[in-house]
């Protein structure tokens, strides 16, 4: 899935299957990618949100990726575990550093995991009784 970001100077497509998560930075996005890059753009996390989900809406594909609180939207699919003691996600990728969440969000990323893979195993198994 790819998601295009234009702005004033330039134009960029975005891998959203490398896109680790991304995190608020004021007025600028950082898009953590899963090889350890970092890139800024200039929009909130909400714009970025917004338009990621409708991209997966748009595709008819279950969005992997979940809002953490006002910080972070997070690509399930590399979650490696999570520290419940700690209150780290800590990713399957060593390119990317853990990150630190509040742990009232623990719950609720649960929940969407449950429901994300649940879906997924759904629609696989329905595509190989299709013979897809």
């Amino acid at each position: 899935m790819k998601l295009l970001i234009t702005s004033r100077d330039c134009v960029e497509v975005v891998n959203l299957d490398k896109v680790v998560y991304l995190k608020a930075d004021g007025n600028y996005t950082d898009f953590y990618f899963s090889d350890g890059k970092v890139r800024s753009h200039l929009s909130t996390l909400s714009v970025f949100e917004e338009a990621v989900t409708a991209r997966y809406a748009v595709a008819g594909i279950p969005s992997p990726f979940f809002r953490m609180g006002r910080s972070y939207f997070i690509n399930v699919s590399y979650i490696a575990s999570v520290n419940l003691a700690r209150n780290i996600l800590l990713f399957d990728t060593e390119a990317v550093k853990p990150v630190i969440v509040a742990r009232g969000q623990l719950k609720l990323l649960r929940a969407f995991v449950d429901a994300y893979y649940h879906n997924s195993l759904e629609a696989t198994s329905y595509e190989q009784e299709q013979g897809q």
